[in-house]
């Protein structure tokens, strides 16, 4: 009748090792003895506080929050960077690195599509009904998990390479409800982007920057004249200076300087 149970440790719930089987089990109250692939080890004098148990379209599953003891961390030394966010990139950083969007949704909307038509036909309590949500459940799932498997990626190499990363505050609501970005904005998952990078590197000393976002496409990064241009213009070109580049990058290089260098 539920999709999410949660526990408290050890109060009808608790992970145990079979020796006997040589694998893991959570005991679920009510239940018994359920067998679990562990995702990864538990992390070295970390303690389980709270269980809570998922259901989603592939099956059930088990999150385990921990504590874990303070950890000393260095600050990185790596060189600082500045990043500008889009949706025709994802990410364009100031040293010239680009993420292209891979579009998950984009590409997954024939298989949706044919999905949905397919569960709209047929009849509403029937067992084939319910299998062909099931079929859409999983695309979406899949999507999901594709996204989240790439910001996740995506963010340890970035925390990895840069000692400090300088970002757009942006407010991603303007995007997620204006009627022609909304679906190119939600496909892209920038919020999941921003709460990985921030927790990744808060647990790897990489200090992340915010700043405004007001005029660092129409701005020269060379010369600091304004140059305005229409959203739907791709290439940077300044009359003063005669610099041409990539509009992001050059967003990018304005972001870095109001960042780190203060000079604008």
């Amino acid at each position: 009748r539920f999709n999410s149970l949660e526990y408290t440790y050890g109060d009808g719930c608790k992970l145990n090792y079979d020796e006997v089987h040589d694998r893991f089990t959570l005991y679920v109250q009510n239940v018994g003895d359920v067998k679990v692939k562990l995702h990864r080890l538990l992390p070295v004098g970390a303690n389980i506080k709270h269980v809570l148990l998922k259901r989603k379209a592939s099956g059930w599953y088990v999150y385990l929050q921990l504590e874990v003891p303070q950890q000393d961390i260095q600050p990185s030394d790596n060189p600082v960077v500045a990043g500008d966010v889009g949706l025709l990139r994802l990410l364009t950083l100031s040293d010239g690195t680009e993420v292209d969007n891979p579009r998950w949704l984009r590409k997954s909307l024939a298989k949706l599509r044919r999905a949905q038509r397919r569960l709209s036909r047929r009849q509403k309590g029937s067992r084939r009904r319910k299998q062909a949500r099931q079929q859409v459940a999983l695309l979406h799932e899949h999507v999901a998990n594709t996204r989240k498997d790439f910001w996740h990626k995506t963010t340890r190499t970035l925390v990895n390479r840069y000692g400090a990363i300088a970002l757009e505050d942006l407010n991603l609501n303007f995007m997620l409800h204006n009627r022609l970005l909304s679906r190119s904005a939600h496909d892209a998952g920038l919020g999941m982007f921003y709460t990985l990078l921030d927790s990744k590197a808060a647990n790897a000393g990489v200090q992340i920057v915010r700043v405004d976002p007001a005029y660092t496409s129409q701005v020269c990064s060379e010369c600091g004249c304004v140059v305005e241009k229409a959203l739907s213009v791709r290439v940077h070109c300044c009359p003063h200076c005669g610099l041409t580049i990539d509009r992001d990058l050059n967003a990018a290089r304005n972001i870095f300087a109001l960042a780190f260098k203060s000079a604008w």
